[in-house]
């Protein structure tokens, strides 16, 4: 077990950092316990995508708004896919928003790897697709508008975009069978 908690542990300070370096926004690292198996990151203050989302068309949050955060995710994802980083649980709770600049700040690397294969990147992105459609239905297309910036971002987006609409395929039937 300790061997299993240790790859873990260090393969999400492994996979935030190349994160960073390849451009995306996340806490800054900090320190690495190896013996407490504990990490140490910048404190963000910001609110996450998700609260955001949820206050769409209440409380100053509107259709442009909207539109600079769903920008700012495809671009993100982008980055990290081109760069060969999955990162395992993109969902809106995993997005933050820092409160000073508004930028994008990717959090929780916990599930991420390397991977250059269009399924791993086709899989990350409808894992952040079904999490829109079951907490967000409330922002209409948000996710055309990500993977219109995802386009945008990866130089890799037609083989990663056709993948995705077979990963589709296979959600829909396992939906219909159960």
């Amino acid at each position: 077990m300790l061997c299993f908690t240790r790859w873990f542990f260090e393969q999400e300070a492994r996979c935030m950092t190349k994160a960073r370096r390849l451009g995306v926004w996340t806490p800054v690292l900090y320190a690495v316990d190896p013996v407490l198996h504990t990490l140490t990151f910048e404190y963000v203050e910001g609110t996450s995508v998700k609260d955001v989302f949820l206050e769409f068309g209440s409380h100053g949050v509107n259709k442009e708004r909207l539109d600079d955060i769903a920008f700012q995710i495809g671009d993100a994802i982008g980055k990290l896919h081109d760069g060969g980083l999955i990162h395992g649980d993109l969902t809106t709770s995993n997005m933050l928003l820092k409160s000073d600049t508004k930028h994008l700040v990717l959090i929780d690397f916990g599930l991420s790897f390397t991977s250059t294969l269009p399924e791993d990147k086709a899989v990350d992105l409808y894992v952040l697709e079904r999490a829109l459609i079951a907490m967000h239905s409330s922002c209409g297309n948000v996710m055309d508008q990500i993977l219109a910036a995802y386009r945008k971002s990866s130089k890799q987006w037609s083989s990663t975009l056709n993948k995705l609409a077979q990963v589709r395929q296979r959600g829909r039937k396992r939906i219909m069978v159960g």
